[in-house]
């Protein structure tokens, strides 16, 4: 079985929020404190879409597809999507290793192409 990669978020010390970006101040309860998370990238796929006007910093890449993600720990996410022939709605997603060092955000998969 294929082992995902982890995603890190950033979570209130304070009132346990969680944040994607990295941020000083909770805006739930305006804490100062946050530490780094691991969390398990698995979920479901909710949408994606294909771009294929990238922005500037893209342009080389041609065409992209980027998905929205329920993660499993009730987070919902964006990310680069790769699909396959068949991929639907509600599918299992799991994050895979990218190559780009330019790219912050996770690239999902479907489950059962990994």
């Amino acid at each position: 079985m294929f082992k995902p990669e982890m995603i890190s978020f950033h979570q209130c010390m304070h009132c346990g929020t969680l944040e994607a970006e990295c941020i000083d101040t909770c805006a739930k309860c305006l804490h100062t404190g946050m530490d780094t998370i691991q969390v398990p990238g698995v979920g479901t796929l909710v949408s994606w879409t294909t771009i294929r006007k990238p922005p500037l910093r893209f342009k080389e890449e041609g065409a992209y597809h980027v998905g929205v993600v329920d993660l499993d720990n009730g987070f919902r996410i964006t990310g680069r999507f790769l699909p396959e022939q068949g991929d639907q709605l509600g599918d299992r997603v799991v994050v895979v290793p990218t190559v780009s060092t330019e790219h912050t955000t996770p690239t999902f998969r479907v489950e059962k192409h990994v």
